[in-house]
């Protein structure tokens, strides 16, 4: 653990997990960026997404609701570009994406601000459903409902997959905090190396490995709803599970840096390992939920690959909250 940082010991950390409704992860290859994220507008294709989506969600923005908060992070992923090159015709800039906890990838997001498909991704996949529209709007008009709620067929044409890996992210915005900067690429490290030596079959990846695109064209409900997510999907082909290990921006808590955030897929089941290879594939206990933990060090990396990624315990001592597909925001 490196010396000097300043780190809070003395609050429980249960409770501080940042409140969202869901969590966007842009994929961009560096593993620090601006202090405000935003402010990478000039700076690649992602940078302007980012930009253009704060501010369409921010204060002032069309799709403004305080009560459908918007986690935004980048992240260290490498961008997924299966484009073949065209000599004769203009690359177009375009983003990967994430969000959780729908565990959804979306890939060929176009940033192109004389176009709405940003207004259409975000009335796709970041607005609540009908039903989860907060009650303080229920005196408005029908119309005005509908502007605020989901709109599966915004989705005709967006490509998208499930996230079929566990996911692993660490907080490295170092621009923003130095104590994040300093444990974030260390933890990566430490992450990687230890499933590397001490499983085999796990695989981390550099990039999201989810399933089979599915283009929007054939498919009114969202993705999530027709999932079926299970230890065979999320691997390579050769028997070996991938996990999606990455760096993000700014989660909030600094304080109580190392960051961390595990994703666990809906219907994922424990890799075998965990129990009798002869009983049928048993259910991981944090199936389709995300797990926040804080003050981790190096010393915590076994803990947490044995006990929540393989196992599905949770670690009290380093809990600060936790989402879940189907009931929100979660404590213990």
């Amino acid at each position: 653990m490196p010396s000097g940082l300043d780190i809070d010991h003395t609050r429980t950390l249960n409770g501080t997990m940042s409140a969202h409704a869901k969590h966007l992860i842009i994929s961009t290859g560096r593993s620090d960026w601006t202090s405000r994220i935003e402010d990478e507008k000039d700076t690649a294709g992602w940078g302007k997404f980012t930009a253009d989506i704060k501010a369409l969600l921010g204060r002032h923005g069309e799709f403004h609701d305080p009560f459908n908060n918007i986690l935004i992070s980048l992240s260290s992923f490498t961008p997924r570009d299966t484009r073949q090159p065209d000599v004769n015709v203009p690359a177009q800039p375009e983003v990967d994406a994430v969000l959780f906890p729908s565990f959804q990838h979306f890939r060929k997001l176009k940033v192109d601000a004389a176009s709405d498909s940003l207004k259409k991704f975000i009335r796709y996949a970041l607005l609540p459903n009908p039903e989860n529209l907060n009650s303080m709007y229920n005196d408005l008009p029908e119309s005005e409902k509908r502007a605020k709620t989901r709109d599966p067929a915004a989705g005709k044409f967006i490509s998208r997959a499930d996230v079929c890996a566990p996911t692993i992210l660490i907080c490295s915005h170092g621009q923003r905090d130095s104590r994040c900067g300093i444990l974030g690429p260390l933890l990566h490290k430490e992450f990687t190396q230890y499933i590397e030596e001490h499983y085999p079959r796990l695989q981390p990846q550099t990039h999201i490995f989810a399933n089979e695109l599915l283009s929007g064209h054939d498919a009114e409900e969202p993705r999530s709803e027709l999932r079926s997510t299970s230890l065979s999907s999320s691997t390579n082909g050769e028997g070996a599970l991938n996990i999606n290990i990455g760096m993000i921006s700014h989660i909030g808590g600094h304080k109580w840096a190392g960051n961390v955030i595990l994703y666990i897929p809906p219907d994922f089941t424990r890799p075998a390992s965990t129990y009798s290879s002869v009983s049928p594939p048993v259910p991981h206990p944090l199936a389709g939920k995300g797990v926040w933990y804080g003050r981790v060090e190096p010393r915590h990396i076994q803990g947490i690959v044995e006990q929540t990624l393989l196992r599905g315990k949770v670690i009290q001592e380093l809990f600060r909250g936790a989402t879940s597909q189907t009931d929100g925001i979660l404590k213990r």
